[in-house]
């Protein structure tokens, strides 16, 4: 091992006990309170046993800066689920599962697992069907406008005119960050008046997201059923246009379900 090297393991050592705030409290600014998880969180790709992860996560934002999609906050002062370290709102912005995951990539100390660098190996949770009789496709009603609007409003990257006009272009010289989101948008466009089968024609899950959700004949209509593939990630909870899904964080399919 170079000095380098050595220096740099010292220094995660050190940061995994104090986080980034008690890296600053050494530089002589007053640490502020250790804030304990009350909650579970939904965690990022590859994210390690929560215990481990608490320890692990250093707060550095390294993996939020690296998301494609935006999709990854860090604790606030006054979350519930460890000051500082990040986490995910499906319903705010879901994960889309990127090839390359660059936020596992990023993580300096293994809070996100080096290993859980592809979709057989990631794992975040598990989607439950929450209000099924929400369901859009249950009822035979159509997608509404309002229901695409509101994933412009959570899709950062736009510009006011796009914002406004609910419509984007794909530019030639636009940064693949720009070009993921604004992909998923031009999709998006094409549900307004069908039926809905948003959650299951959207899945991110590759190469055959019909493994991890489909929809299936129930009663009066359809409903998404979540299959044995399900990770966790959170974007058909983000798109599903009347609040019908929710991810269970950490938990199993075989924990919820019962099987597999």
């Amino acid at each position: 091992m170079t000095p380098e090297e050595k220096k740099r393991r010292e220094f995660i050592k050190k940061a995994t006990g104090l986080g980034i705030l008690g890296v600053v409290s050494a530089g002589g600014i007053a640490l502020a309170p250790d804030f304990k998880p009350k909650e579970k969180r939904l965690r990022p790709p590859g994210a390690v046993p929560e215990k481990n992860y608490l320890s692990l996560c250093i707060k550095c934002g390294q993996c939020l800066q690296v998301c494609p999609y935006d999709c990854i906050k860090l604790e606030d002062i006054e979350g519930k689920a460890g000051f500082g370290t990040a986490y995910i709102v499906p319903e705010e912005r879901g994960c889309y599962l990127c090839k390359a995951f660059p936020c596992i990539l990023a993580c300096p100390t293994g809070a996100l697992d080096h290993e859980d660098d592809s979709i057989d190996k990631v794992h975040m949770g598990v989607a439950i069907v929450k209000r099924p009789n929400a369901c859009l496709a249950l009822k035979n009603e159509k997608v509404p406008r309002s229901a695409i609007d509101r994933i412009y409003d959570h899709t950062k990257i736009l510009s006011k005119k796009e914002r406004e006009e609910k419509k984007v272009v794909i530019e030639p010289n636009d940064p693949e960050k720009y070009v993921l989101q604004k992909k998923v948008l031009e999709k998006l466009e094409k549900f307004e008046g069908q039926d809905c089968t948003i959650c299951a024609d959207m899945c991110p899950f590759i190469p055959d997201p019909s493994l991890a959700i489909g929809m299936v004949d129930h009663k009066t209509g359809k409903l998404p059923e979540i299959r044995k593939a399900c990770v966790g990630c959170g974007a058909c909870v983000e798109l599903c246009p009347t609040n019908v899904l929710e991810v269970v964080p950490r938990a199993t399919y075989k924990e919820i379900y019962g099987e597999g």
